[in-house]
């Protein structure tokens, strides 16, 4: 659901990005299911550690902490530097039919910076949310709508208590993205994208419009492997992703299906950026 900077604005652009970046790139089917894992193996605190490397040497390093409830919902995302201080903390609160979710993010002296409101919707298998800041001025409003299997379909921005169709999505019976609609700001269409797959081997290639090469993925045992197609630049868990042309991306799995850990390599094979997650159970 993520380069230092120096002063409150900058962090609060920084989470202010991770979070449309989650709403943009996340599968909520996969967030779904990633939730009953958590449940099933009675995980209660899944901790992140980020490793950002250059020329082989390690440059920058974060440690974040999710605390989460017996349900796999997130009650506290807290941020340490390297001396075990806290940095910031976000706390999350539920309605008591738990379609509501309130969370407060706070830096080391406990001073609001935003908050964040997700409202859910099962019957319309919607998902609202809000980012407000500490002035109760609405940052980011944005409208998720599901289909059946729970894949994110249409999203909305809203503006002025207006919905504006900003994505749509379409799936096959596998999940997998057949078609993708990007619309401005006004929700007129200006790009449309189809896709289709091609299976060899142990790799899956994705395809879009006249035939253009999108992604490759493989799978090796307990590993999922990315081949990185074009230079771009990222960020996850307080770390710069620098994605090369020609590298990969492995993501590995426990044996209960929960990540393991995210390896970011260069075209050389270089380690450039590493995610690890340890994960508690509760007593």
């Amino acid at each position: 659901m993520h380069q230092p900077y120096t002063n409150t604005s900058h962090l609060i652009m920084r989470y202010l990005i991770i979070l449309i970046t989650i709403l943009s790139f996340s599968n909520l089917y996969a967030q779904v299911n990633e939730q009953e894992i958590l449940i099933k193996n009675g995980i209660t605190k899944r901790i992140i550690q980020g490793f950002e490397y250059k020329n082989d040497s390690l440059i920058k390093q974060t440690y974040l902490v999710d605390q989460l409830d017996e349900f796999g919902n997130t009650i506290s995302f807290r941020e340490y530097d390297l001396n075990d201080s806290l940095v910031e903390e976000t706390k999350y609160k539920f309605s008591d039919d738990g379609m509501t979710e309130y969370g407060e993010m706070r830096d080391k002296d406990g001073k609001l910076k935003y908050t964040i409101v997700t409202i859910k919707n099962k019957e319309k298998r919607s998902i609202r949310r809000m980012q407000i800041s500490s002035k109760n001025d609405t940052l980011v409003e944005q409208v998720w709508i599901r289909d059946k299997n729970l894949n994110d379909s249409i999203l909305y921005r809203v503006r002025n208590g207006k919905k504006i169709v900003s994505h749509k999505w379409n799936y096959n019976q596998g999940h997998m993205l057949t078609s993708k609609e990007q619309y401005d700001k006004n929700g007129n269409l200006f790009s449309s994208q189809s896709y289709t797959y091609e299976k060899s081997g142990n790799c899956m290639k994705k395809r879009g419009n006249r035939n253009k090469l999108v992604s490759i993925k493989c799978k090796d045992g307990n590993k999922n492997i990315w081949k990185i197609l074009k230079d771009n630049v990222g960020y996850l868990s307080g770390i710069k992703l620098v994605l090369e042309k020609g590298g990969e991306r492995i993501e590995t799995k426990l044996e209960n299906g929960l990540i393991e850990k995210i390896e970011y390599f260069s075209k050389k094979g270089k380690l450039l950026a590493q995610i690890k997650y340890t994960y508690e159970r509760s007593n």
